[in-house]
């Protein structure tokens, strides 16, 4: 594995979370005012995978049944929006932290590269915390279906060969207690961020 001067990549991380952090707090306790649980749309259903998470450890997306959570795809040794989408949900790690039932899981589309061990140098990167944070890996057969059929993020074109990594969304997407995607939001636009902590809140005070 080839070693990654971290310094930069750390205080990227900051320098994006820091002057972003306060918006969204402020903003998400605004929208739960004007809003809640039932003016979300039901706009799919996830369907079970299985995968490897940084730790090692197996988790099937069965097991979130009962939790909100809020998945992306992201790799490992993508520089440009990977990043930012990442930083975006340490955000909204921050802004939840004190809430029970929420997770977040980061799907890598790189699963050659991106082992388990990489994708824990990696969430340490972000400061992920393991309890709430997961970034998990699986074979290619896993990770299309869920990022085409299941997740709805990426458009299949059918094309033999073709690397899913290339074709990762930046989208970040809400999916409530019963596996059911809830919401579709920018993740490089700090601004639908904020619609996300509160739609979080919604989902979690409907329960």
């Amino acid at each position: 594995m080839n070693q990654v001067k971290s310094s930069g990549t750390s205080a990227l991380w900051w320098f994006l979370g820091g002057a972003l952090l306060v918006g969204i707090l402020a903003a998400a306790y605004l929208r739960q005012a004007t809003g809640g649980a039932a003016t979300l749309p039901v706009l799919g259903e996830v369907s079970n995978a299985e995968f490897t998470a940084q730790d090692g450890r197996h988790v099937a997306l069965a097991d979130l049944e009962g939790q909100v959570w809020v998945a992306d795809l992201i790799f490992t040794t993508c520089s440009g929006p990977c990043l930012r989408m990442t930083s975006q949900l340490y955000l909204v790690q921050e802004a939840i932290k004190e809430e029970k039932g929420v997770q977040l899981v980061s799907i890598s589309v790189d699963p050659d590269r991106d082992t388990p061990e990489r994708l824990s140098w990696y969430a340490g990167q972000a400061h992920a915390d393991p309890e709430r944070w997961m970034f998990l890996t699986a074979p290619m057969e896993t990770i299309r279906p869920l990022a085409t059929n299941g997740l709805k993020l990426v458009v299949d074109t059918g094309v033999e060969g073709e690397e899913l990594g290339i074709l990762h969304s930046d989208r970040l997407v809400l999916v409530d207690q019963n596996l059911q995607i809830r919401g579709y939001y920018d993740g490089l636009d700090p601004a639908t961020v904020n619609a996300l902590v509160a739609d979080i809140e919604s989902l979690l005070k409907a329960s």
